[in-house]
């Protein structure tokens, strides 16, 4: 399928089809309801949700009910009522060694019991919270804190292919962390941490290939998409190689890599770059990758129309390889970008300069 998608171009659809967006907003309280319809190549904001806070990242449940949520010192859901509409559910404040600190991601566990797994970035220490679900699908309770190591400062996470092991990218401690999940309960426990294999990498997001032989991970710090081996026996990571997300002799210190995503089909890898400056752009680039997880080769490498700001967070379409939702906080919009397989290009972009926007997005289909 990957040689697919560098050889044959995509084609417009026939019939259109509406596609439906949550966006975060880094500092208003409220969350962004987009329309994206794939025929005519508009984008149409449908609500402003208001909400409990400000969340900086946001996540769906497996069943794409709930809609998790981080906020500055605390975790939100909200029930998905309509494709533009959410209802509050639970808010938690965070527990442990986490209280004190910048709550900065979740993931979900999708299969029973449904875990939530959320972690801190800065404070005393950086620190994760394990929390149940109700039958709903709402968060619950904390029914564990677990503690990273001193000058960690863990950005991003992802769940092993087989829902049993949680991955930790520690931005700050330069390192990965891999932990095992009890089926019954959701707790982990800690089996691993490998540094990153070059100092001021910066490990910042990681995602894991389904097949589970691979993992790959943004190095903020160097400008690189690394790829993992994942030890088939003991789960945990070994480093192989890296590809850059920055033209060649660009600085390091002027850029920070931000997101790495799987496209819909598992054909190829979405990741991005921001600039320190508004005066430099970010870039998107992908990866074609083969069907046990290996990456064959870069596909482009292309400016994003502005720095990114803090964002420059890639959202692939969940129904095809053809879409991927950008967002941006310099000047605030959310973009859709197309690849058709032959090239690269922004086919729509919505301006939502109200000074919150903005954080990533979800697909709700």
């Amino acid at each position: 399928m990957s040689f697919l998608i560098a050889l044959l171009c995509y084609s417009s659809p026939v019939t259109a089809t509406l596609h439906h967006l949550f966006v975060g907003a880094f500092s208003n309280p409220y969350l962004y309801a987009v329309e994206f319809d794939d025929q005519s190549l508009t984008l149409a904001l449908l609500n402003n949700i208001t909400t409990q806070d400000s969340h900086f990242w946001i996540t769906l449940d497996h069943q794409k009910r709930n809609l998790y949520t981080t906020s500055v010192n605390s975790w939100s859901s909200y029930a998905i009522e309509t494709s533009d509409s959410l209802r509050h559910q639970k808010t938690l404040p965070l527990e442990g060694s986490c209280a004190g600190s910048q709550a900065i991601f979740l993931q979900s566990l999708p299969r029973s019991p449904y875990t939530v797994y959320g972690v801190t970035f800065g404070g005393k220490k950086s620190c994760g919270n394990v929390i149940s679900v109700d039958h709903q699908g709402s968060l619950s309770r904390t029914t564990q804190s677990f503690d990273y190591q001193a000058g960690s400062g863990v950005h991003g996470l992802a769940i092993g292919s087989n829902n049993d092991f949680l991955y930790s990218a520690d931005d700050s401690g330069n390192s990965l962390w891999t932990h095992s999940i009890n089926s019954d309960t959701g707790k982990v426990e800690f089996l691993d941490r490998i540094a990153a294999p070059t100092r001021g990498s910066d490990p910042r997001h990681i995602t894991v290939h389904p097949k589970g032989k691979f993992a790959y991970v943004i190095f903020e710090g160097t400008n690189k998409l690394a790829l993992y081996i994942i030890d088939p026996k003991t789960k945990t990571l070994a480093y192989t190689r890296s590809f850059p997300l920055i033209p060649p002799g660009y600085p390091n210190s002027e850029y920070w890599s931000d997101e790495i995503q799987l496209s819909y089909s598992h054909s190829y890898i979405w990741a991005t770059s921001r600039s320190h400056r508004s005066s430099r752009s970010g870039y998107i680039s992908a990866f074609s990758i083969s069907e046990t997880g290996g990456i064959l080769s870069q596909l482009f490498l292309t400016p994003t129309t502005t720095s990114g700001g803090m964002a420059n967070a890639v959202a692939p379409s969940t129904s095809s390889d053809e879409f991927v939702a950008l967002t941006d906080s310099e000047k605030g919009f959310i973009q859709i970008w197309r690849f058709t397989g032959c090239w690269t290009e922004v086919v729509a972009t919505l301006d939502l300069r109200d000074g919150g926007c903005c954080a990533n997005a979800v697909w709700y289909d």
